[in-house]
């Protein structure tokens, strides 16, 4: 396999990468390490792939230039292990004598940090080499640090704000989108997912003692439930999945996640979550059921479709539970 899962962003129409911004930070990067080299590299369907490149006759690669994973070149450790690598030396082992970045280039020094899809999982490197070893001061991982923050942000907001979220249609009781915002939102998600080559997992949530709650209690305190449980599912949420209540007291999650175990985990951080309000409020449980769907970037996406499916296994757990 020549590469990783995700099409490369010089590939796709998407409007909203500072490409300008982040040529500007790799410039600087160089800069400030008075390195002859720095780079934003996004592993891709090709490798790993330059996506931005320092302004400076010392820089020998250029953006659309690869090294596929058979290459052994610093990035695939750093994005493969999504953790930061330095290293100051690559003469004193063997590790990197077939890398061609040290042995045909002479890129002796290499530090670089994993930029991030919004989900945690590595979208590339912020990197800087040297053909000369080095030996980096605390204030300078700091700043490098930072520097890749600011790319995590950039990317975050291409999902959140230009691609994925539309500021309109929300549910007037929770603050989320209501069903009609949540399908136009779930366009744009499922769109931008295939684009991308990237998985989504849907989930469909029902209060279980939600009528006899309103029965009992009166709709004010239904409310009160809906409004609660909408913020425990809000703090649970990353800015880039999608959250609606679809009626009544049933809500929808869409999360940007290609592994099908997020859907565990969410349901566990609600748990959570909810245990820990109850224990500081005094306030009573909220049972719910859930059910889930993994939507492919090959398929033909039918929301419908999906809700369907999430539905029927909303209602298993709830028989066995029951």
């Amino acid at each position: 396999m020549s590469g990783y899962p995700y099409k490369s962003l010089h590939d796709l129409a998407i409007e909203d990468v500072e490409w300008m911004r982040w040529q500007k930070l790799v410039n600087t990067v160089a800069a400030l390490f008075n390195s002859p080299v720095a780079f934003i590299n996004q592993a891709s369907t090709k490798g790993i792939e330059v996506l931005v490149a320092s302004e400076l006759p010392t820089t020998h690669y250029s953006p659309g230039g690869s090294a596929s994973k058979e290459v052994n070149v610093y990035c695939h450790h750093v994005v493969q292990s999504n953790t930061p690598m330095y290293v100051k030396d690559a003469s004193t082992t063997d590790q990197w004598n077939d890398n061609p970045e040290y042995t045909k280039d002479n890129y002796v020094s290499y530090l670089g940090y994993p930029i991030q899809w919004p989900d945690g999982r590595s979208f590339g490197t912020l990197c800087v080499m040297d053909t000369a070893p080095t030996d980096y001061k605390q204030h300078l991982f700091d700043v490098f640090e930072l520097m890749r923050d600011v790319i995590n942000s950039d990317l975050a907001h291409i999902y959140k704000e230009n691609e994925l979220k539309v500021e309109s249609r929300l549910d007037p009781l929770t603050g989320i989108y209501n069903r009609r915002g949540f399908e136009e939102a779930f366009d744009k998600f499922t769109a931008l997912s295939c684009r991308l080559n990237r998985n989504a997992q849907l989930l469909f949530i029902d209060l279980n003692n939600f009528k006899s709650i309103n029965d009992t209690l009166g709709h004010e305190a239904g409310d009160q439930v809906l409004q609660r449980f909408a913020h425990i599912l809000k703090s649970c949420t990353r800015e880039s999945d999608l959250l609606c209540r679809w009626g009544g007291d049933e809500f929808v999650v869409m999360l940007n996640s290609d592994d099908q175990v997020a859907q565990k985990e969410f349901i566990q951080r609600i748990n959570d979550k909810q245990n820990s309000e109850c224990d500081n409020l005094g306030a009573p449980e909220i049972c719910f059921s859930a059910g889930g769907a993994e939507i492919a970037p090959s398929q033909n996406v039918n929301l419908r479709d999906f809700i369907h499916i999430a539905d029927q296994q909303m209602y298993s757990c709830k028989d066995k539970a029951s």
